[in-house]
């Protein structure tokens, strides 16, 4: 009887959950939590998601050479196919556009003698043979060294006509002189971290890493094979130096390259939501060298992660569909972007937010690395910073320790470290492909581990990558996601009022930077900065107010949004009359001195980029302009030149100035003004950018007809 008895017994309890589908996941803040999700669903985000499946994936990716196209296609065949079976939908493959694609077949360095070994394969590691090297074959050719190869006494001497030279510096310099003007055949280095990372590591500090490389265009006349160049470890380039020592070595090459037509490809999918005229949009970038496993094997694993711990908890019922379609893109960092939108900016889609996750899981103490989110441009306020703080923030607080208390909100991994979490929110810093939807207008946030002593080498295994970090990568992306996709109705207001609490803290950081900055300031210069200091104050109540309004489009009633606005409007003018008061105790005069005419030109210059050319960039056009033009160019290069050296000397990220002239053109809305510009890129980056230098650039941007001017 009992046996009969279970089926229908089953039917009574599956009914409540058939007739009551699964409430919205966003409602007040959490007392406990500080978030706007509900503290159940926070737990099932936790526990449904796994490092350790994500660590599976890396490993799977990074056994593949995802820079050419051929393990390029593999890779993206892997994830469309594990996409379509973690329950994404409408998954397509969408070829790019064709283009001359490299390969190697062979590629071997090898010591003639006086006892004949191998020294390097591109077989044994892809990376020892750099990128778009020419074929070639010869033997018993003498090798040069020229030790950094920045200096003409390296050279000076020396004869390097047919033969092989040898160097620890930068080899695209020394290929340009030792091959491009002296006649070598090819280059030897074993040069291994790119220039924007050297704070973090120098050259040579990791003997057995071998660094990615590529053998740019026109080292030799168009249609002459392009020379080799290969990659050693510093280890392996002391050993062939000491062999020098005793006498001249000779040493055979046999490569094999060929290119053809071929092109690489955008996988995407979608979690339907309930409203197909707007999207929430993921990027990982997959490509990369082998074995590339913080970057970015680890970001295209752990957004496959995210898609199949959101159809899971939808289909058993823990979450309801999402609001807001999730869209989903695996691609190439940067030129698959620039490409996506190209095909597909114009669709009638309001896309409300964008998260990128790109160098994820790097174990923090191995690799001297940081678990950060950046903020989006001051100039694109949105509800996604106030929902990164308090992901941020919650995740801080209850994995701070090795052995949290509250073991429901621990996130780690069965096969992970037990590190402490020590999550940072960065200013808005680019390098990635983040950098791209901002510039679109569309805000988006990054997640990542910088810096990584692998950065770019072969150091980059997957026992470098911690599936713990893993874990909490992907429940930043989840909470965050979470908000903006389910975000609805009563939901959104409450979401505004996290913005406004969060908001408040900004503000007030920004207030004190401002103050401090003026404080500071000499004599002769008060008077400018308090014309600074203020301009601080305004960009970050703009930059709040404009968040608050980004939480209506998602439901949040007009008038509260309106009563939380006019708050920050009463809080901005007692703001403002701090800073006069601080500048008035100085007792020197705040007023300017008359504007010079620079400065009245840049008043007058009201830039708007044009439509449709919102990812142009300025080296781009930089590259294109008439030789009557260079000078002018060359004076916007240099003054940037100086600001990326201020703002490192000031303990700036390089990714903070990284195309920098390109994050100040994305000031341009048509209602500011190159001088409004100067100030706010101010604010942003707390440094002055000379206005004649600004002016400079906005005209050469509107004469390359990336800009138009509205007076």
């Amino acid at each position: 009887m009992r046996l009969r008895l279970l089926p229908f017994v089953a039917v009574l309890v599956s009914l409540p959950a058939f007739a009551q589908p699964p409430v919205s996941p966003v409602g007040p803040v959490s007392p406990t939590t500080g978030l706007v999700l509900r503290d159940d669903v926070v737990r099932a985000l936790i526990s449904e998601s796994s490092g350790d499946r994500i660590h599976d994936g890396v490993q799977r990716l990074s056994l593949l050479a995802r820079d050419n196209a051929e393990g390029y296609g593999q890779a993206a065949e892997w994830i469309a196919a594990s996409a379509k079976a973690a329950g994404l939908q409408d998954v397509r493959v969408e070829p790019m556009k064709e283009e001359p694609q490299w390969r190697a077949t062979r590629g071997e360095l090898w010591v003639s003698g006086p006892h004949r070994y191998k020294v390097t394969s591109h077989a044994d590691q892809p990376m020892a043979l750099a990128l778009r090297s020419g074929g070639f074959e010869g033997k018993a050719l003498e090798l040069v060294d020229v030790g950094q190869g920045n200096q003409d006494s390296d050279y000076a001497g020396k004869d390097f006509k047919g033969k092989v030279v040898l160097t620890r510096g930068h080899p695209v310099a020394v290929l340009r002189r030792a091959v491009g003007k002296l006649g070598a055949v090819g280059v030897v280095s074993s040069y291994s971290t790119p220039p924007w990372n050297q704070p973090h590591r120098m050259d040579g500090d990791f003997p057995d890493q071998i660094g990615w490389a590529v053998v740019p265009p026109g080292i030799r006349p168009e249609g002459q094979e392009a020379p080799f160049l290969f990659m050693l470890t510093d280890r392996q380039a002391r050993e062939l130096r000491a062999q020098l020592l005793t006498g001249p070595m000779k040493v055979d090459v046999s490569i094999a390259t060929e290119t053809k037509p071929g092109h690489y490809a955008i996988v995407s999918g979608v979690i339907p939501g309930q409203r197909s005229d707007e999207e929430i949009v993921l990027t990982a970038h997959l490509d990369h060298y082998k074995p590339g496993a913080n970057d970015n094997a680890s970001g295209a694993a752990t957004v496959l992660e995210m898609v199949r711990t959101y159809t899971t908890l939808i289909r058993d019922g823990v979450l309801p569909p999402p609001v807001r379609t999730v869209r989903v893109l695996w691609l190439p960092e940067f030129e698959g972007t620039r490409e996506w939108f190209e095909h597909h900016g114009a669709e009638p889609v309001r896309r409300v937010a964008h998260y990128n996750f790109d160098m994820l899981g790097a174990s923090l103490t191995k690799v001297h690395s940081r678990f950060s989110a950046s903020y989006t441009p001051d100039w694109l306020g949105s509800f996604v910073n106030a929902v990164t703080e308090s992901t941020v923030a919650f995740m801080n607080r209850f994995n701070a320790v090795t052995y949290p208390s509250r073991k429901d909100f621990r996130i780690g991994s069965v096969t992970g470290s037990r590190e402490p979490m020590d999550m940072h929110l960065e200013r808005y810093g680019r390098g990635s492909d983040h950098q791209l939807f901002n510039d679109h207008g569309i805000p988006g946030v990054a997640f990542s581990t910088w810096p990584d002593d692998a950065y770019h080498t072969s150091g980059d295994r997957p026992e470098n990558v911690d599936p713990t970090q893993l874990h909490r990568a992907a429940f930043a992306g989840l909470a965050s996601i979470t908000v903006a996709a389910w975000t609805e109705g009563p939901g959104a207001l409450e979401l505004a009022r996290l913005v406004s609490v969060h908001g408040a803290r900004r503000v007030a950081e920004d207030e004190f930077r401002a103050r401090k900055d003026l404080a500071a300031a000499p004599a002769e210069q008060v008077a400018g900065t308090y014309r600074l200091a203020r301009a601080v104050v305004r960009a970050a109540y703009a930059r709040e107010r404009e968040a608050l309004r980004s939480c209506q489009p998602l439901g949040a009633p007009a008038a509260s949004v309106k009563t939380l606005t006019k708050l920050l409007d009463r809080a901005e003018e007692q703001a403002l009359e701090r800073v006069e008061a601080d500048g008035k105790a100085r007792g020197v005069s705040l007023k300017e001195p008359a504007a010079t005419e620079a400065e009245r030109r840049a008043r007058a210059f009201v830039p708007r980029r044009v439509k449709g050319k919102e990812l142009a960039s300025f080296d781009e056009l930089a590259g294109k302009v008439a030789p009557a033009e260079q000078p002018r160019v060359a004076a916007v290069q240099a003054a940037f030149r100086d600001a990326a050296s201020a703002l490192r000397e000031q303990g700036e990220s390089e990714l903070r100035f990284y195309q920098l002239p390109d994050a100040i053109a994305s000031y341009a809305d048509g209602r500011r003004s190159v001088a409004d510009i100067r100030d706010a890129a101010y604010a942003e980056y707390g440094y002055v950018f000379p206005v004649a230098a600004l002016v400079e650039l906005f005209a050469l941007l509107q004469q390359g007809g990336i800009m138009t001017s509205t007076r």
